[in-house]
């Protein structure tokens, strides 16, 4: 896959192919007949259904609980009857536990999860427990669960909490249009996640210089609140990962092991805060989200509000679908995004993005022997080896891949891009913290 590419150190800068949706609305996106919610949305341990075959269901409803501790609920986005509950394909490949739904299309609500409108009132207790009672996870991408992530032990003291809007993949703007539309919701989210720490000294609302109209925004729903920087980055890949982020705000380093919390710093992703103020605030549980759909092959590039469920077949048909045959459809953008190779995959909780590529951006090229131009050492954002990696994984030796810390890999695909010898970097890398994590479990 090839883009227009040029590398600063410790990153770099694709060709950010943002102008067919940054200035687009978010617009409700249709809803269908069959709805797909896959029981593994998060990371972490599967939810487990509590619906059985013939179940009538309401808008809200819970239909799986959690499976343990680093687990989600999940909640129909629509009412109607349970049809099945199956194996499904989803983003990426593998096959989990899905709960069918066929949509009656009346929107019967159930009870909201908590009382509507008494965030205010509520203890940090009460507020964790609603975030984790509404299923919220971090909906950038990484779907840890945000309530573990924002009620580290007591003896973290966290000082800082970011609000991660930089948006850097290539044709990403979901993000954008929500800070931008849903402003308020967003600003109301990170309050009532500031609360939470009474040694709290900075917030910082992380954009990339490219949102121009987001930065006024941001400024002006938080004019008088002196704890609050609207803080603007250079666009770079990957500006909004979590430790170049941190490094970035704070000056702070996250060593190989650690996590934000051991250096005093809780990060938010912009529709993780709104998900927060929805649960928190209205009582609602996270049953929509809003992803961008856009590459060259799609007629009419969109970014939409969909409820999770959705299948990507039906927000393809919202975008009046291919204006030509796709070379490859991912689930997020073109550096990370896992492929789908089914459009009857539903939109998750993680889901950002539909990224529809051209046959020639989509070309994988033969690899070639490394030169041992370092590029890839140069772009790598926390500063592994890739090309060593790479190699170590191909020999088999696991024990050196993991020495030369392949499980810090944050797989933003920048080694891959950069490599002018086609070698599959991210790959084998991806390869090696598999076959790593499978040593550790067995």
């Amino acid at each position: 896959m090839r883009f227009s590419f040029m590398h600063k150190e410790g990153g770099a800068h694709p060709n950010e192919q943002k102008g067919s949706t940054d200035t687009k609305p978010i617009v409700e996106a249709s809803v269908p007949k069959m709805m797909i919610y896959p029981m593994s949305m998060h990371i972490g341990a599967p939810a487990e259904p509590i619906v059985e075959v013939g179940d009538q269901v309401k808008v809200g409803q819970m239909i799986a609980k959690e499976g343990g501790f680093v687990s989600a609920h999940v909640y129909s986005s629509v009412s109607g009857i349970v049809t099945a509950i199956e194996s499904r394909l989803q983003a990426g490949g593998s096959e989990v536990e899905s709960i069918i739904i066929k949509n009656d299309y009346m929107y019967t609500k159930a009870h909201p999860i908590i009382t509507p409108g008494h965030s205010s009132e509520m203890s940090n207790k009460e507020i964790i427990d609603t975030i984790r009672k509404a299923g919220i996870v971090g909906m950038g991408g990484a779907t840890f669960p945000a309530a573990i992530k924002l009620a580290p032990p007591e003896e973290k003291k966290l000082d800082t909490v970011i609000l991660n809007g930089a948006e850097c993949e290539p044709y990403s703007t979901s993000d954008h249009r929500v800070m931008l539309e849903y402003t308020n919701e967003v600003i109301n989210g990170i309050d009532i996640v500031s609360s939470l720490y009474p040694d709290l000294k900075n917030i910082y609302l992380a954009i990339e210089d490219n949102k121009k109209d987001v930065k006024k925004a941001m400024e002006d729903a938080t004019s008088g609140n002196e704890k609050v920087t609207v803080q603007e980055l250079k666009a770079m890949y990957p500006q909004g990962s979590e430790k170049n982020l941190i490094k970035s705000l704070t000056g702070r380093e996250i060593q190989a092991g650690e996590l934000p919390a051991d250096v005093h710093v809780v990060l938010l992703n912009v529709s993780s805060a709104r998900a927060v103020y929805h649960a928190c605030e209205l009582g609602e549980p996270l049953i929509e989200r809003v992803i961008f759909v856009s590459g060259s092959p799609v007629k009419n590039p969109q970014n939409l509000k969909v409820r999770i469920g959705t299948p990507v077949e039906s927000v393809i048909e919202d975008c009046e679908g291919f204006s030509a045959i796709p070379g490859k459809i991912l689930s997020g953008g073109p550096m990370m995004g896992k492929a789908i190779n089914d459009l009857s995959v539903p939109v998750s909780k993680g889901m950002t993005a539909v990224s529809v590529l051209t046959r020639k951006q989509a070309q994988i090229e033969e690899p070639k022997d490394c030169i041992m131009c370092a590029e890839c050492l140069h772009v790598c954002p926390v500063s592994l080896q890739p090309i060593l990696i790479s190699e170590a994984f191909e020999r088999g030796d696991i024990e050196k891949a993991e020495k030369l810390g392949a499980m810090d890999c944050i797989e933003c695909g920048n080694c891959s891009f950069i490599c002018p010898s086609n070698i599959p970097l991210l790959d084998n890398i991806r390869g090696a913290k598999a076959a790593i994590q499978a040593k550790q479990e067995g």
